[in-house]
């Protein structure tokens, strides 16, 4: 039984071999949440937050979001509750550089209502790159909760944004993703979650 008291178990250390960097790779994978076989997610059995399986239903595919250099980005925070276990907005801000027609169908796809995940790779990646890989919305999934396009902004760029829902945010920071070793998680990653 996983341990509920909130107590630390360990100590918080800096591994000044792997120091902090910013951003995350160019390429996200969006996936429909309710393409994602809940029943096969598998965690560490030493640490809960990381994912060691995230397969998708038959048939299902994730979609690749193109960025350049650091269009891209992932954020969470602590949403503090008063009477329930603190939770966790997850953030995706995300650009569709081309506003082509069929962008464009993409992006009102977005704004139907449905829920998604988003599967990012951090620039910093870790010891071994073994965090390289980090899954968000994958409880309650993300919404989209902005989208912007100006001809005179942003190079006529659509923006976007993909949340947590207020009042339905996750329980946890977004998991780290690791199916086995880097090599592995990449290929799996840029194969778009499709099972073999």
């Amino acid at each position: 039984m996983p341990d509920c008291t909130g107590h630390l178990t360990a100590d918080i250390t800096f591994d000044c071999a792997n120091a902090p960097v910013g951003g995350i790779e160019q390429n996200v994978i969006l996936i429909n949440k309710d393409d994602i076989d809940v029943t096969t997610i598998t965690t560490d059995a030493t640490n809960d937050m990381v994912i060691t399986n995230v397969s998708l239903k038959s048939g299902k595919t994730g979609y690749k979001l193109t960025g350049v250099k650091q269009s891209n980005g992932k954020a969470w925070e602590l949403v503090k509750k008063e009477n329930a276990p603190d939770k966790f907005k997850h953030t995706f801000s995300g650009v569709i550089f081309n506003p082509s027609a069929e962008n464009k169908l993409q992006a009102a796809n977005l704004a139907k209502g449905a829920k998604y995940v988003a599967v990012i790779e951090q620039v910093w990646k870790g010891t071994e790159s073994k965090d390289a890989f980090e899954v968000l919305g994958l409880s309650s999934g993300l919404e989209l909760s902005t989208m912007t396009n100006s001809s005179k902004e942003n190079d006529n760029m659509i923006m976007f944004e993909l949340a947590s829902a207020d009042g339905f945010e996750e329980t946890t920071m977004p998991k780290t993703y690791l199916d086995g070793d880097y090599a592995a998680t990449k290929t799996t990653f840029d194969a778009l979650f499709v099972q073999a």
